[in-house]
């Protein structure tokens, strides 16, 4: 996999004593996990960490097609109040921005019922997807949703 040494990299940036709450454990080991779930569907042609910070994309985990383009290109967020969804969507909409690539996914595991889900942010999110051209994956404590509901998640 490309880039798989910048993944294990980030499982070595735990926290630190001035900032216990920074870790980049969490963010590696989701990205790990994707993988793992295309990997289970017959995706072979996956990396990790694709852009740099001189580029407003960036992609967490992506799959390549048969000529080595970029084909979907995932975005991944964690997320621990269900108040900050639409700024994460938001985020990760700007960050799967990258016109070469087939399709973007912005997968959101939030820590929250699904019930916290204002319709608004709900009908905010919609439109974003729309403009965007992203599909965005909710996945609640109880549930998911995906926006737009016929949205593609996997290649």
């Amino acid at each position: 996999m490309e880039n798989y040494d910048g993944i294990l990299k980030m499982c070595k940036k735990g926290p630190s004593r001035s900032d216990p709450l920074s870790s980049m454990v969490p963010a590696a080991y989701m990205a790990l996990t994707h993988a793992t779930e295309l990997q289970s569907r017959g995706f072979t042609r996956l990396g990790f960490e694709f852009g740099d910070p001189t580029t407003p994309w960036d992609l967490d985990v992506y799959t390549r097609n048969a000529d080595g383009g970029i084909d979907y290109g995932y975005q991944l967020k964690n997320v621990l109040s269900a108040k900050k969804v639409l700024k994460n969507a938001e985020s990760s909409a700007g960050q799967l921005d990258y016109e070469l690539m087939r399709q973007g996914v912005a997968i959101l595991d939030v820590h929250h019922s699904i019930s916290t889900l204002k319709s608004r942010v709900f009908g905010a999110m919609e439109e974003l997807a729309e403009e965007s051209g992203v599909t965005f994956l909710l996945r609640f404590e109880d549930g998911a949703i995906k926006i737009p509901a016929d949205g593609p998640v996997y290649p």
